[in-house]
């Protein structure tokens, strides 16, 4: 994890940065090891699949761990590539933007979910999302700005291409109130998000990395430990993270009330959308 950056995190945000994250080498090498962890994760279950159809339910097993190990080992590279990536492109973004480059799209959609609720529970009229044009993305097809928009109607929220800029998708907050919200949103930790979302749908290859595509299917003994396990760890990323809310609440009454500061809000806001990602590692 990197520390350089949350060291430099909105010291000065007025000065203007040109960062790209495809020629970064910390981005690369933090995705990269994302991709091996899913090569050797596949290779893994595939094994463990093999043993358990010849019977070898004990050797099955122990393969079927390693697997998840190497699972949860690309999961954090990926949440390091994704806090790196993030906290670069928006040390100097204003308080109503949110630029989501560098970002996969359950990433994205997942820092979505925390941005728009915090801006409701903050009363801000609307959120800049920065999802570029597509023209990196393969066949120049955009991925965030569709993602970004279908995590809006999820809640009937006004979105729209800003017309001076269509690498821009604007979410419009105005007349949104904290019940149109879903609670887990707030909660909801990154795992859950991804690993969640993908049963529910039934699904195997919604959260591809760039190179290297895993099945989530398992043998069905180990389905029912592994949402077992899944809850528990939920559970207590609930409780961590609304001690945070508390905290930070908490933190607002002892200011000295003025709410017009946006860009303390804004500031409050990004670091807990950093803290949110490193609970994920």
């Amino acid at each position: 994890m990197s520390t350089k950056v949350s060291d430099r995190l909105l010291v000065d945000s007025t000065t203007p940065r040109d960062y790209n994250h495809s020629t970064d080498a910390e981005y690369k090498r933090l995705r990269n090891l994302a991709n091996e962890a899913y090569d050797k994760r596949s290779k893994l279950s595939q094994q463990s699949q093999q043993e358990f159809k010849s019977g070898n339910k004990e050797k099955a097993h122990e393969l079927s761990v390693q697997a998840k190990e190497q699972m949860n080992v690309a999961d954090q590279y990926n949440m390091q590539a994704a806090e790196y990536a993030f906290k670069e492109n928006n040390m100097d973004s204003s308080r109503d933007e949110v630029d989501l480059h560098g970002l996969f799209v359950k990433e994205a959609q997942w820092i979505m979910q925390k941005r728009i609720a915090n801006g409701v529970k903050n009363g801000e009229a609307s959120i800049r999302s920065i999802v570029g044009k597509g023209n990196h993305s393969a066949n120049g097809i955009a991925k965030l700005k569709p993602a970004i928009h279908e995590l809006c109607q999820q809640i009937g929220v006004n979105n729209y291409i800003d017309p001076k800029n269509t690498g821009v998708l604007v979410v419009d907050l105005r007349g949104v109130s904290m019940d149109r919200i879903p609670s887990n949103w707030f909660t909801m930790d990154y795992s859950t998000f991804l690993h969640g979302s993908q049963q529910q749908s039934g699904q195997t290859n919604i959260q591809k990395p760039p190179q290297a595509a895993y099945s989530q299917q398992q043998a069905p003994q180990y389905q029912q430990q592994q949402q077992q396990q899944q809850q528990q760890q939920q559970q207590q990323q609930q409780q961590q993270y609304h001690q945070q809310q508390q905290n930070y609440n908490n933190g607002n009454v002892n200011s000295n009330g003025n709410n017009n500061n946006n860009n303390d809000v804004w500031t409050q806001v990004l670091k807990a959308l950093c803290v949110c990602i490193q609970k994920n590692m």
